[in-house]
């Protein structure tokens, strides 16, 4: 628990959406002797007065000056400044953090690194369908400090919990889901092995009547399962489980204590893509938890079509569907995304270089049949590019395939080489593997990008 009062001095490093949210807590609630510290020089001129502000190339020096340091996700906990001033006596923490130690309702937390925000959603609108006081936010929707004033005892928080945010936790959710764990911002973690301890926090702090999704069909299970203080609880589509729910053929089921119940077909899930199964079980599993009638957890699995830029269908043009998959941002997804259709199938990937490995991924470009064309743009373009080759090696004649690859400048060339390519009947997805930055502000503005440039298109 972070000791701090109104005269304390606090410290908001990143005067992004969450420090902005950070900072409009700690004003309504009095505090005095606050100063905001960004890269950004143009922060000296948006705050409100009574607040301090550091900024420019130096604005993480002298952290130690400070009692408090509330930490942005995009600023690196292990940053040797922040450590220098944790190991001089000033207290490091975040707004997660700080939601965390003075939440007065039960919590459940969503990490992996992807289908957090579909799975936070999904769990959001079954408790709402249910009549409970839900409350959605973390990394999805609004930071959960923006809403602390608004809980109560009988709420219940849904947060998005990204690895960033889970570095500093000191309190754990009371009901935990971690979802598939691969290899992502590695461009800010150190190794995968940090970036698996970073979403330890989840379970680090728990007590023993806490609850914890876990995937079955993932190695990281083996890693995570010992560190579960209460009781687990598991989800898979490839077998049934004891104690959660699971796939089988075509029929999607609860268990618990012994029974089975059926709750629903898969071709009755609006979610595009057999992935989102990963995403529907685990809300289930939490949906009862909370004692959510049966139907009106179908209602939303048949009526959620999910997030936006999550394999959004954006127009349909002379009898090609083309589809926003902008926050694919790792191969994995990307893969998924190619697997969910079998249509004739152009694919355009490519961005900003996340360390990624692209050696599974080119195998998936070149083995699935109903992909003929495949469009690279972006800093990560050559080593795609070079990933194919290099598959196609290994693969040989007998297994390789006839996909044809090109390269492009940008989205809005991708966008139209891959409308003089798109066959009648298939699909255009942009499922990029890789980050935005090299030419988007984000992958939102990415998203909406290839929005507008396929709206164009007639």
């Amino acid at each position: 628990m972070i000791e701090m009062d109104q005269r304390s001095k606090i410290a908001i490093l990143g005067y992004g959406v969450e420090g902005k949210a950070m900072l409009e807590y700690l004003v309504n609630h009095e505090h005095d002797d606050i100063t905001v510290c960004d890269k950004n020089v143009d922060i000296k001129d948006k705050m409100p007065q009574g607040v301090s502000v550091r900024f420019g190339s130096e604005y993480l020096d002298n952290l130690m000056d400070f009692d408090v340091i509330f930490r942005s996700p995009g600023i690196r906990y292990l940053e040797p400044r922040i450590q220098a001033a944790k190991a001089a006596g000033t207290e490091i923490t975040s707004s997660t953090a700080f939601f965390m130690d003075q939440a007065v309702c039960p919590v459940i937390g969503v990490t992996g690194t992807k289908g957090k925000g579909t799975t936070c959603t999904l769990i959001h609108e079954m408790l709402d369908a249910a009549g409970e006081d839900s409350h959605l936010g973390g990394n999805i929707g609004k930071p959960a400090i923006g809403f602390l004033d608004k809980i109560k005892g009988k709420s219940v928080v849904v947060l998005e919990l990204s690895s960033f945010q889970l570095q500093d936790l000191e309190n754990s959710p009371k009901y935990a889901v971690i979802l598939n764990t691969t290899t992502d911002h590695l461009d800010y973690h150190v190794d995968r092995n940090e970036y698996l301890r970073a979403k330890e926090s989840l379970l680090a702090h728990q007590k023993e009547d806490s609850v914890t999704v876990l995937n079955k069909d993932y190695d990281y299970v083996e890693h995570y399962a010992p560190l579960v203080k209460g009781s687990k609880k598991y989800v898979s589509v490839e077998e049934r489980v004891q104690d959660g729910a699971y796939v089988v053929g075509d029929e999607l089921f609860y268990s618990s204590g012994g029974k089975e119940e059926k709750i629903c077909s898969v071709s009755d899930v609006a979610l595009i893509g057999s992935h989102n199964l990963e995403n529907v079980l685990p809300a289930i599993v939490i949906a009862k938890e909370f004692d959510v009638d049966t139907k009106k957890i179908v209602k939303v699995i048949k009526e959620f079509k999910g997030l936006p830029h999550r394999l959004e269908l954006v127009k349909e043009v002379k009898g090609v569907r083309y589809y926003n998959d902008s926050f694919s941002t790792t191969a994995e997804t990307c893969m998924a995304a190619v697997e969910s259709f079998d249509e004739p199938t152009v694919l355009i990937a490519g961005g900003s270089d996340k360390g990624l490995d692209y050696s599974e991924w080119a195998t998936k470009i070149l083995t699935k049949p109903s992909l003929h064309t495949v469009i690279l743009i972006g800093s990560t373009a050559e080593q795609m590019d070079q990933a194919i080759i290099d598959s196609e090696k290994k693969l040989g004649d007998a297994e390789g395939s006839p996909t044809k690859i090109i390269l492009r400048k940008d989205l809005e060339e991708a966008i139209l080489e891959a409308f003089a390519r798109a066959e009648e009947g298939g699909v255009v997805v942009m499922s990029p593997a890789a980050a935005s930055l090299d030419q988007f502000r984000n992958y939102k503005y990415r998203g909406r990008t290839f929005r507008e440039a396929v709206a164009k298109l007639r």
